[in-house]
């Protein structure tokens, strides 16, 4: 199935993925150089800690060091991304630039802690040998065996995710810290609060480039790309680990109102599958249902984004993805040959099927 003007093989369009997924990482990377070169252990905020940490309440104390357990597994995911590069060299890069910008948030969370007075370091430390005893896997994560594909849309949803739990606590601590402002009445976030605004921005790039990344599968492996996002968001849920304080930890997420199965759908889900072209997730299951209906040699293109390349006596059928999950058929190959195979449209009841 193809989705743009050339290459029309499927060597030549693997061949063109992995050329502009390296290019994709080269930008990455020379705007992180730029934009986001920090280091946990010289934050100027670490100097306020001591004396902002005695506000800091139970709640938010625990959800802290269960970010700290669940970013400490960080070389788990590394591990996975590079295993499952294969001899992508250029995936492989990405997880190794991408897993050191991920532990200096743990780090981050470490400092954070010890610095307000909120856990001794020999507390921390036996905390994170304990962590280590547990291992994070995709396929445990997904029910998948990794591929780039599979990754990368996996974390548009967890990054996404990990940025908004950032945020909100972020916003917690605000509170918690007496909502200081400035002499101009705007916000300011010291400590704890200012500190994890770093890791913050992180996840939102990283959120950003692994969009970026489905995206270009999305132009040439589009039904590979509709069927990966299907996968990792059916049964979504961040992360599948054991932490020491596991169960108090879900209790506090649970109690800040972190945990909100409508929150991960509506501020999570389907703003990623949004910026896929895709309105919700009702949407994107009917779009991998109507995508298996279309002709083998069709083409399609995402509403609003025409195509152009494409020889005006090629037989080929172009239809257009709606955010509903539909297909226009935009151009019918009858307008060279008469014979033109269009897909059955899908009944009220396949739609009622589709959003169960």
């Amino acid at each position: 199935m193809n989705i743009i003007p050339g290459p029309f093989t499927v060597e030549g369009k693997q061949a063109t993925v992995q050329k502009e997924i390296k290019e994709n990482y080269e930008t990455y990377f020379a705007h992180a150089v730029k934009t986001r070169m920090w280091f946990a252990d010289r934050l100027p905020e670490r100097k306020e800690m001591a004396k902002y940490g005695h506000m800091v309440s139970e709640t938010t104390k625990e959800i802290l060091l269960g970010f700290l357990g669940v970013e400490s597994f960080v070389d788990d995911y590394v591990l996975a991304g590079i295993n499952g590069a294969g001899n992508s060299l250029a995936t492989s890069a990405l997880y190794l630039q991408w897993g050191w910008e991920e532990r200096r948030h743990g780090q981050t969370f470490r400092h954070s802690l010890i610095d307000s007075g909120l856990y001794t370091q020999q507390f921390i430390d036996k905390y994170l040998d304990d962590c280590r005893e547990e291992h994070w896997t995709f396929a445990n994560q997904t029910g998948y065996e990794e591929t780039p594909l599979l990754a990368a849309a996996y974390a548009i949803f967890q990054e996404r995710q990990t940025r908004w739990n950032y945020t909100n606590v972020r916003r917690i601590l605000w509170k918690e810290y007496g909502s200081p402002t400035n002499s101009e009445g705007k916000h300011i976030h010291p400590a704890i609060a200012g500190a994890i605004r770093y890791p913050e921005t992180d996840e939102g790039a990283h959120e950003a480039n692994f969009t970026n990344i489905t995206r270009i599968y999305m132009k040439y492996f589009p039904d590979q790309a509709l069927d990966a996002l299907l996968k990792v968001s059916t049964h979504y849920r961040m992360p599948i680990v054991q932490l020491p304080n596991g169960d108090e930890f879900v209790r506090c997420v649970l109690a800040a109102g972190l945990g909100n199965p409508k929150d991960v759908i509506n501020e999570i889900m389907n703003p990623a599958l949004q910026r896929m072209g895709l309105s919700d997730r009702p949407a994107l299951r009917k779009a991998v249902r109507n995508f298996r209906l279309l002709p083998e040699d069709a083409i399609v293109h995402l509403q609003g984004k025409p195509l152009s390349g494409i020889p005006d006596d090629a037989a080929i059928p172009i239809y257009e993805m709606l955010p509903s999950g539909d297909f226009n058929l935009t151009r019918p190959a009858s307008e060279i040959d008469a014979t033109c195979a269009v897909p059955h449209p899908m009944t009220q009841d396949d739609d009622d099927e589709i959003n169960k």
